[in-house]
């Protein structure tokens, strides 16, 4: 009797080993990781994310709800890192790797850079870790993005992260510290 309690046991722990490595490796396929990857004159900067996509959900607003913790991507949380210190937006970065969040407002988000960057899934950061919070307005994209996008791309006093899903981008500047 015993054993085959501790047969029907096993059995259960594995086929639940089974299906949270099933449920991982088949969320990737739903929401790939993608690197951005900007080498300036001044710095380089790397962002890895995973893209969702949109399958014919209302983005912001709805799938997202305003003014809630966005984890900014999918799986894994979205990890900047500087290769010397940085302005983000106003705010004075050290060089480093940061974990991105976002909440998204209608006409406005907020863009934050977080010390935590080792959480996987949906967690929200220790708040008391956040290194720098940057202000920017919404903006409409010139077409639909059916799966989100991060962009760098090179401006003559650093770059601009742009962050683009539905028809909502965002642009933060990124210049070099001092």
């Amino acid at each position: 009797m015993i054993k085959k309690i501790l047969w029907v046991v096993g059995a259960g722990m594995i086929l639940f080993a089974l299906t949270v490595i099933y449920q991982i490796a088949t969320t990737r396929q739903h929401s790939p990781p993608a690197t951005a990857i900007l080498s300036t004159t001044h710095f380089q900067v790397t962002v890895d994310y995973c893209r969702p996509f949109k399958k014919g959900r209302k983005i912001f607003g709805e799938l997202l709800p305003y003014d809630t913790y966005w984890r900014t991507g999918a799986n894994e949380p979205t990890v900047i890192t500087f290769s010397d210190d940085v302005y983000f937006g106003t705010s004075e970065v050290p060089a480093g790797k940061y974990r991105l969040y976002t909440i998204p407002g209608e006409s406005e988000w907020q863009v934050v850079l977080n010390a935590e960057t080792e959480q996987w899934g949906y967690w929200e950061p220790d708040y008391n870790l956040d290194v720098a919070k940057v202000t920017v307005p919404v903006q409409q994209s010139d077409s639909c993005v059916q799966q989100f996008l991060i962009r760098l791309t090179d401006q003559p006093y650093g770059a601009n992260l742009a962050l683009i899903w539905d028809f909502t981008k965002v642009i933060v500047p990124i210049k070099k510290g001092v």
